[in-house]
């Protein structure tokens, strides 16, 4: 972006909330360890110092096109499974608490209607 400096460039786009899940390579001339920590504060995800060569930065970048198709490719859990943390939990466990829960509130609220009527506290 003409006139922004690659900082405010990366400010921009992580403060939106759509462009900020797209991964940022920032690529600059500085390896100066403040850049390097403003540039990970700000969002980027990759900081790459510029090459000697145009060779050598298409080298880098081809690595880590290639980390990056790896990781997204990565499952979670095994194949065919579903994730734990909806195995951890019976779905006919949790109905029958739903119950139990429902069963005994209905029993408490009879219990104390029926204590009312008879200490004469309504009726």
């Amino acid at each position: 972006m003409p006139g922004m400096a690659g900082h405010e460039v990366l400010e921009r786009v992580k403060g939106d909330d759509e462009p900020r899940k797209i991964p940022v390579a920032v690529l600059t001339s500085s390896d100066r360890d403040e850049d390097v920590a403003r540039s990970y504060g700000l969002g980027g995800n990759h900081f790459i110092t510029k090459p000697e060569s145009p060779g050598e930065l298409e080298q880098r970048l081809r690595a880590l096109l290639k980390n990056l198709s790896e990781l997204s490719s990565i499952r979670r859990g095994s194949e065919g499974l579903p994730a734990t943390a909806v195995t951890a939990v019976d779905p006919d466990s949790v109905a029958f608490r739903a119950i139990v829960r429902w069963v005994a509130l209905t029993a408490i609220l009879v219990l104390l209607f029926v204590f009312a009527v008879l200490s004469g506290a309504i009726f």
